[in-house]
């Protein structure tokens, strides 16, 4: 998929790990800078969302999120993102075949908080 970023701090932050370690990386031993990395990774690697891996959960989200999705980091951390297809006739936002450009909104988000 075609990634882009709402800001340019995750577009900094996705492209250098020490920078990602250093703001995520807050419980002894656990890489979570690493985890989001695999997850972009996996995500770019997609031809579309419904070609995501089952284990990275991809999912449209609810409420105040509605016309987002997620997909997981770890089991609690999320990276949101919405389609970004402005004008494409072909986008169907209940079609996952047909996501296949997305603008990441959070990279590390725990939305059951908020």
């Amino acid at each position: 998929m075609k990634i882009d970023f709402d800001s340019p701090t995750h577009e900094r932050l996705a492209n250098d790990i020490a920078a990602l370690s250093k703001r995520y990386n807050k419980t002894k031993g656990v890489d979570s800078a690493t985890a989001i990395v695999l997850a972009l990774n996996v995500l770019k690697a997609a031809d579309s969302l419904a070609d995501v891996p089952a284990s990275y959960r991809p999912h449209p989200l609810k409420g105040k999120y509605k016309g987002c999705f997620a997909a997981d980091v770890d089991k609690v951390h999320r990276i949101m993102f919405r389609p970004n297809h402005h004008g494409d006739p072909a986008y169907r936002i209940d079609a996952h075949k047909t996501i296949k450009n997305i603008l990441i909104l959070e990279l590390f988000k725990d939305y059951h908080k908020s």
